[in-house]
């Protein structure tokens, strides 16, 4: 699974990833090279600071979306959007959704996902 993988790569960093049910869908909708650079940039975001500027280099999103940040892929045209959580001595990168940079798609998807999400990373 990503987020093992991701774990690994990120061993030396305060920082864990965990994806949504519905975010490891989207994520295997894409094929294996996408997917491997979907987590090379989850990685580097996690290396440079998820968190919301200016603790990170992570940029807020508004209306039902606030506390969460996104990360565009601009050669993929993907976008992935994530809420950055401070818990104890680390940070918690939590994936809600993974999909087109076309207008507005990933952020309806991550709004109407948004329930469950919260639902889901509590029980975490």
């Amino acid at each position: 699974m990503a987020e093992k993988k991701i774990s690994a790569m990120l061993k030396d960093y305060k920082v864990e990833v965990k994806f949504s049910a519905m975010a490891v869908k989207d994520l295997k909708g894409y094929d294996k090279n996408i997917n491997e650079q979907v987590i090379a940039v989850i990685v580097k975001r996690a290396r440079n600071g998820p968190l919301i500027k200016p603790k990170g280099v992570g940029k807020p999103l508004g209306k039902e979306l606030n506390g969460f940040s996104n990360i565009k892929l601009k050669s993929l045209n993907l976008r992935i959007v994530y809420r950055p959580v401070e818990k104890d001595d680390k940070i918690f990168m939590e994936i809600i959704a993974i999909g087109p940079r076309d207008k507005d798609t990933v952020y309806r998807k991550a709004v109407k996902r948004l329930y469950e999400f919260k639902k889901e990373m509590a029980d975490l």
